[in-house]
C-alpha cells in the first residue's frame, strides 16, 4: 500500500521532481523572491496633481494610497442592502471568478449580463461563480471618490475614459493582463493581492497572441501552476508583490501587467480609468490655486466621464480615447482633405472590413460625419472638429468603433457556437419523435449553459411560432434548423465572410482568429451536482 501512494505521488503531484526548476508547478509568486517596492502615501501626504504625473504617471511608477476612500460616502455607505435597493435595477457584466478560465455566468435575463438585485442575492452563494466586471453605472458616481493626486484639478482630472466595477464573493483570481489606460484601482471591500510587472519586461512574459490593433493583452503562463519548461522566462522579471486593503487605493500605470487575487468573503472595487497621456511633458495645472482642496477626495459626479453608462442597453466598456485618439486622428485627417474630412476618408481611417477581431461592426460612416459636421455640408473642418464636445464625439465613436459583442445582448451568439446546438437538436431528433419546448429547453440551458430566452428563440424558430410548444422531430430538416438558428449562423458557419450583415440586426461580425489557431482554453471544471444534472438530462431523451 505504501509503495502504490509513493508511486502516486511520484507520477502524479504538481510538486515536481528534485531536478525540476525552483517553483515549476506551482502558484505564481513561487519561482523567485519580489524585488520591486512599491511607493505608498496617505491622503494627508499624498502629492499634488504636477508632482504625481511627473514621478509616477509619466514615467509608469505605481503607487499606493492607503486609506484614501475611507471618508467617502461609497466606503460608508455601499452595503449589499443599500446597493440593492438604490441600484437593483441597474444592469452589469458578469464574469466567472477565474478569468479565462471560467465560463460566462447566467444573470436575471442574459448571459454575462445581470441586474444588480439578482447580484447581490447570488454572489455570495457557495456554488456560485459569479464575478461583477462592468462599468459602473453612472447614477453611482456620486459616492466614488477621486483620488485629490489625480481628480482635484489638472489636465489629468479631465482625461477620465471610464469607470468600472470589480466585484465578488471572494476567491476570484487574474491572468497574469495588462490594460491600456492608465488607473486609479480603489477598494472598498475585501483585500486584494497585487502582483506587478513592468511593461518593458513584455519580451519575458509570453504574450497570448492578439491583433495588433489591442493595446491589452494576457499572458499564457498558468497562475496556478507555473510550468517553467514551457515558460521559462517568468522567473527573469523583477516584480512587486504586495496586499491592498478595503479604503486603500492603487496607481496602476498603463500597460503595467499584474495579477490579482481578490480574498475576504467579498471584494469590491472601483477603477478610474484615464488617458495614457502618452508624449505630454508637462500637463496643465493652472487651474490648481491655493483653495483647492488636495486632502479630501471629490465626488466622481462632479468630473466628466468620456464614457459613460446608464445601466441598459448597450455598454461601452473598451472604447477609444476620445481625447488621445477621435480628435487628433480627425484633426490630422483634417490637414489632409482640403475639402474638408469626408464619410469615405472616415471609411479609410476607420474601417476594418473584413477583419477577423469577432467584433461587431453596426455603425454608418455618414452618421459619424453627421455627429460632427455642424453646417451639414457631409464635410468635416477643423474648426469642427476642435469645436466638438465629447457627446458629439461619443456618437462619432460608436458609428465608427466596432462593440464588444459582451457589452450588448447578443453575446449569447458568439459564445455558444452554432455547431454545439447543431448536436444538442441532432442528438435530440434521433432519440425523441416529438420535442417539446420544456424538454429543448432543459438541453440548451443545462448542456450549453444558456438561458431560457435564447432556447425559447431557438424552438420559436424550429416550429415557426411562439405559441406551439411541440414539434415532430422528422419536421426538424436542415433549412429548419438554419432558420431556428440564423443568429448564430452569422457568427460561426463560414460560408459568412466576416462582411457579411446578421440577418436579425444588419450588424456586421468577424471571427476571431490568428495567423495560428490559438490554444483551446481549458475546459470549464463542472461539480458533481452539474454532472449529475447533465446526466438526468440526457436520460430524458
Amino acid at each position: 500500500m505504501l509503495l502504490h501512494v509513493v508511486l502516486y505521488l511520484a507520477l502524479f503531484s504538481n510538486y515536481g521532481n528534485a531536478e525540476d526548476p525552483v517553483g515549476h508547478l506551482k502558484p505564481l509568486g513561487e519561482q523567485s523572491l519580489p524585488t520591486v517596492p512599491i511607493d505608498e502615501f496617505t491622503i494627508d501626504n499624498a502629492p499634488h496633481p504636477y508632482d504625481f504625473y511627473e514621478n509616477y504617471v509619466k514615467p509608469s511608477k505605481a503607487a499606493i494610497f492607503r486609506g484614501a476612500m475611507l471618508d467617502t460616502s461609497g466606503f460608508k455607505l455601499w452595503t449589499d442592502e443599500y446597493i440593492k435597493e438604490n441600484y437593483g435595477t441597474m444592469e452589469v457584466r458578469v464574469e466567472g471568478k477565474k478569468e479565462k478560465n471560467s465560463m460566462i455566468p447566467v444573470g436575471e435575463k442574459y448571459l454575462g449580463r445581470d441586474t444588480i438585485s439578482h447580484f447581490v442575492d447570488n454572489y455570495h452563494l457557495p456554488n456560485t461563480s459569479m464575478y461583477m466586471v462592468s462599468e459602473l453605472p453612472e447614477v453611482m458616481f456620486k459616492e466614488v471618490g477621486v483620488l485629490p493626486s489625480l481628480g482635484a484639478c489638472g489636465e489629468m482630472a479631465r482625461r477620465f475614459v471610464e469607470i468600472d466595477i470589480w466585484w465578488n464573493g471572494g476567491g476570484g483570481r487574474s491572468v497574469i493582463h495588462k490594460d491600456a489606460f492608465n488607473q486609479i484601482n480603489c477598494l472598498y471591500r475585501g483585500t486584494k493581492n497585487w502582483k506587478l510587472y513592468e511593461y518593458k519586461y513584455e519580451k519575458w512574459i509570453h504574450k497570448h497572441w492578439e491583433p495588433e490593433n489591442e493595446v491589452g493583452g494576457y499572458s499564457e503562463v498558468d497562475v496556478d501552476a507555473v510550468n517553467l519548461y514551457k515558460h521559462p522566462n517568468i522567473v527573469k522579471i523583477p516584480w512587486s508583490n504586495f496586499s491592498i486593503n478595503a479604503g486603500d487605493c492603487l496607481f496602476l500605470p498603463k500597460s503595467y501587467y499584474h495579477q490579482v487575487l481578490s480574498k475576504g468573503e467579498q471584494n469590491l472595487a472601483v477603477s478610474v480609468l484615464f488617458s495614457r497621456l502618452d508624449g505630454i511633458e508637462h500637463i496643465d495645472v493652472s487651474d490648481c490655486t491655493d483653495q483647492t482642496d488636495y486632502k479630501t477626495p471629490k465626488p466622481l459626479s462632479d468630473l466628466d466621464v468620456m464614457w459613460k453608462w446608464q445601466g441598459t442597453g448597450m455598454m461601452s466598456m473598451g472604447r477609444g480615447d476620445i481625447e488621445s485618439s477621435y480628435r487628433p486622428s480627425l484633426l490630422h485627417s483634417a490637414e489632409d482633405f482640403e475639402g474638408g474630412v469626408t464619410a469615405d476618408a472616415i471609411a479609410e481611417m476607420w474601417g476594418s472590413e473584413g477583419e477577423d477581431d469577432g467584433k461587431i461592426r453596426s455603425g454608418s460612416y455618414d452618421r459619424a460625419i453627421a455627429a460632427i459636421d455642424s453646417d451639414g455640408d457631409g464635410k468635416l473642418t477643423a474648426d469642427e472638429i476642435t469645436s466638438a464636445t465629447w457627446a458629439q464625439l461619443r456618437e462619432f465613436g460608436s458609428e465608427v468603433e466596432p462593440h464588444e459583442p459582451s457589452n450588448s445582448y447578443l453575446f449569447e451568439y458568439s459564445l455558444i457556437s452554432y455547431d454545439s446546438v447543431v448536436e444538442i437538436l441532432r442528438m435530440a431528433i434521433k432519440k425523441k419523435e416529438v420535442l417539446t419546448r420544456e424538454l429543448w429547453v432543459k438541453l440548451y440551458t443545462r448542456m450549453l449553459k444558456g438561458t431560457p430566452q435564447f432556447a425559447n428563440q431557438i424552438f420559436n424558430g424550429l416550429v415557426d411560432s411562439e405559441k406551439i410548444n411541440e414539434v415532430k422531430t422528422a419536421d426538424i430538416t436542415e433549412d429548419v434548423i438554419k432558420r431556428a438558428l440564423k443568429e448564430w449562423l452569422a457568427y460561426w458557419v463560414p460560408q459568412y465572410s466576416p462582411t457579411d450583415v446578421r440577418p436579425d440586426t444588419g450588424y456586421k461580425i468577424g471571427f476571431e482568429y490568428g495567423d495560428e489557431e490559438p490554444e483551446p482554453e481549458p475546459e470549464e471544471e463542472y461539480d458533481d451536482e452539474e454532472e449529475e444534472e447533465e446526466q438526468h438530462v440526457k436520460e430524458e431523451l
